[in-house]
């Protein structure tokens, strides 16, 4: 018998290109339909300002971008200073630093700091979809991935991620960190939750997944050292910033004393959500206000259903359950409550497995709608109610 194989030419090899376009093609479906949600997005947001008679370049750059464009431009050059009670007026050292300094960098090239906060938020946006998509199909195949992308996007306070704000940059490095846990990259994880706690507090969520994810690989004697890198990787980044303010305050607990006494931002074990539900069902809200009471409802819901979703890793449940109850439980901004709720990811999952099982027709008219639904609703919210999203 003749042996072939020696005649058969040697495989060529796989250039880098070839490999990032397999890795973006399973991808592209859901990258488009979330940046087709921005444009449609902004010309809803666009309408709702002429119609209000303001800016729409002002609207999509109020609130706090200003103050992520005063640290992207001049760093934390703000001192603290106290008010006739002793308490701390607002100060940009209640933001995180990630975001400020990735828009910096476009900075450089002499573009305006607002507008490179946005160019952050939707590039950062791309990649959560990407990792949404990677997520959800990993949970129960390509169409759930897709429409985690696609309901992430559509969200009720997804306006933030048509702003420069930090939710797209978190969601971004969140949920990459929960696929390392997912596949035991352990340093991997460690090293996204230290990026994480330089962008927002609420990378304590993270660190707590990551803790989690340790926990269990150590007790079943998994992986060796790895799990107690993560562990004391991940809240490195976290702690730096708090100290750095804490040093700027002369206080240890300085970050805290700012958010609670100048932002009103301090943890009330949810006193003020379950006070303004029962205004809402005592008559007492406005119509904004009855719309978030009902999202709110709706998140705690979805948190019980997910669950039940047996596919759903253990870490993502905590990081969900932690970003839940920091949403619900923060002594103020009742308004911002649904963009607080935005980076709990996986109360997306049981609508997502829904959809996936409806004709597709049904999906498409449902996302059609809520990216109409949520866009008006967040530039009502700028416009017309002047709040805070």
């Amino acid at each position: 018998m003749t042996d072939t194989t020696a005649a058969l030419p040697p495989a060529a090899p796989v250039t880098l290109r070839q490999r990032a376009w397999r890795a973006l093609r399973p991808v592209l479906p859901a990258l488009t339909a979330f940046y087709a949600i921005q444009v449609v997005s902004y010309v809803v947001i666009a309408l709702v300002a002429d119609r209000a008679g303001v800016s729409f370049t002002e609207l999509v750059g109020s609130y706090d971008v200003h103050w992520y464009a005063e640290i992207a431009e001049h760093g934390y050059r703000q001192d603290i200073l106290l008010d006739a009670d002793g308490n701390p007026e607002p100060v940009s050292l209640a933001f995180f630093p990630l975001l400020p300094a990735l828009a910096s960098v476009f900075g450089l090239f002499g573009m305006p700091a607002s507008a490179a906060l946005l160019l952050v938020s939707l590039l950062a946006g791309g990649v959560a979809a990407w990792g949404l998509h990677v997520f959800g199909t990993r949970l129960g195949g390509p169409r759930v991935g897709n429409l985690m992308a696609v309901l992430w996007a559509v969200a009720p306070g997804a306006i933030a991620l048509r702003m420069g704000y930090s939710e797209s940059l978190f969601v971004a490095v969140a949920v990459w960190t929960l696929l390392a846990l997912e596949r035991r990259q352990w340093l991997a994880a460690g090293g996204l939750t230290l990026v994480a706690g330089l962008s927002r507090s609420t990378a304590v969520a993270l660190i707590a997944a990551v803790g989690v994810a340790a926990l269990i690989a150590i007790a079943r004697r998994r992986d060796g050292w790895r799990p107690w890198a993560a562990v004391l990787l991940a809240p490195l980044g976290l702690a730096a910033y708090l100290l750095y303010v804490a040093w700027r305050g002369g206080r240890l607990d300085a970050w805290f004393w700012i958010q609670d006494h100048a932002w009103h931002m301090g943890f009330d074990g949810g006193e003020l959500t379950w006070i303004t539900l029962g205004r809402v069902l005592s008559g007492e809200e406005p119509m904004w206000s009855v719309i978030l009471a009902v999202v709110v409802v709706a998140g705690v819901g979805l948190l019980v259903a997910s669950w039940f979703v047996r596919s759903i890793p253990l870490p993502a449940h905590v990081y969900t359950a932690a970003m839940t109850v920091s949403a619900l439980g923060t002594g103020a901004f009742w308004n911002c409550r649904a963009r607080f709720l935005l980076p709990a990811i996986t109360l997306a999952v049981p609508v997502a497995f829904l959809l996936a099982r409806a004709p597709r027709w049904v999906s498409a008219v449902v996302v059609s709608l809520a990216c109409i639904g949520g866009a008006w609703w967040g530039a009502y919210l700028l416009a017309y109610a002047e709040l805070n999203p």
